[in-house]
């Protein structure tokens, strides 16, 4: 199911349409329609290669505005709208809504979500990201088996998740990757559970980042492989970490460190785990 967003004007549905078009095209992100084809709907397929999510935005020829006829008289529809998948996490919608809230802005456009019943708002932002948290776990109560197969995390730790996936290119341009581990995600999920564990793993040699939110530290020095809890890791250990520089929200186990490290890892009891975990893919988990 998809969440949609239509696109207003106030006493007039006059807007420069070209404009518009070389606004979307212009977005690194955004692939534009052949304009030789399918005259009567051009889609702007927006895609986010590192987070692998799209939204459409669509001109179309017609309204397609549900019930324009109750909107008021003052409301013209510009036949302009957005889509994207309902299920989609609300960090990549937040970036959605980036885009809308500059085309608002530019063109002065009003915005109708359809669980507006009547209203045609301005766009705001708060308003917004709460319609979609209502229809999406609206959604995910009435079709629970539309969620099966699929895992969750909570959303505050998907975002963080999600940011730091974003720096992680920048990282791995900024420091040396054999002298210091730019530390990549894995996810987890006990049998018969929908929830995630965030995880990283550590071969005990080099230096490496530690990234936000990260539940399990996979310790695995060639000869054995442990699941230890992170926050029992940093309650034995949290001294031997430090602020990333230039990365407030990022910690770093530094080089002289790497071998106290170890030895607490070695010598400290840490709780087993209490199921066998399974990995999971990115792409198969939400935030609902």
């Amino acid at each position: 199911m998809d969440f949609q967003i239509f696109f207003l004007k106030e006493n007039s549905r006059i807007y420069d349409r070209a404009e518009l078009m070389t606004f979307l095209a212009s977005n690194p992100n955004i692939t534009p329609p052949n304009l030789k084809e399918n005259v009567s709907k051009r889609e702007y397929i927006f895609y986010h290669q590192t987070l692998n999510f799209e939204a459409k935005f669509i001109v179309n020829s017609k309204s397609v505005v549900p019930h324009m006829e109750r909107l008021g008289a003052k409301y013209f529809d510009v036949n302009f709208y957005v889509t994207f998948n309902l299920l989609l996490s609300n960090y990549a919608a937040e970036i959605i809504l980036d885009i809308i809230q500059e085309i608002c802005s530019k063109f002065d456009f009003k915005i109708f979500i359809e669980s507006y019943g009547t209203e045609v708002r301005p766009f705001k932002r708060t308003d917004v990201i709460q319609q979609f948290n209502l229809w999406k776990k609206a959604f995910a109560d009435k079709y629970p088996e539309q969620l099966a197969g699929w895992y969750k995390l909570d959303s505050s730790a998907l975002h963080s998740v999600y940011t730091y996936l974003l720096q992680r290119k920048r990282l791995e341009l900024t420091y040396d990757q054999n002298k210091l581990q730019v530390s990549n995600y894995y996810f987890l999920h006990a049998l018969k559970s929908r929830s995630v564990f965030v995880a990283i793993k550590w071969d005990g040699e080099k230096p490496f980042i530690l990234p936000p939110s990260v539940d399990v530290l996979i310790y695995d020095n060639g000869k054995t492989e442990r699941y230890l809890p992170m926050i029992e890791v940093l309650s034995k250990a949290g001294k031997l970490f430090n602020v990333l520089d230039n990365y407030g929200t990022l910690q770093v186990l530094e080089g002289k460190y790497v071998s106290k490290l170890v030895k607490v890892l070695n010598k400290e009891k840490f709780a087993p785990s209490k199921s066998e975990l399974q990995f999971v893919q990115l792409e198969k988990i939400l935030d609902v």
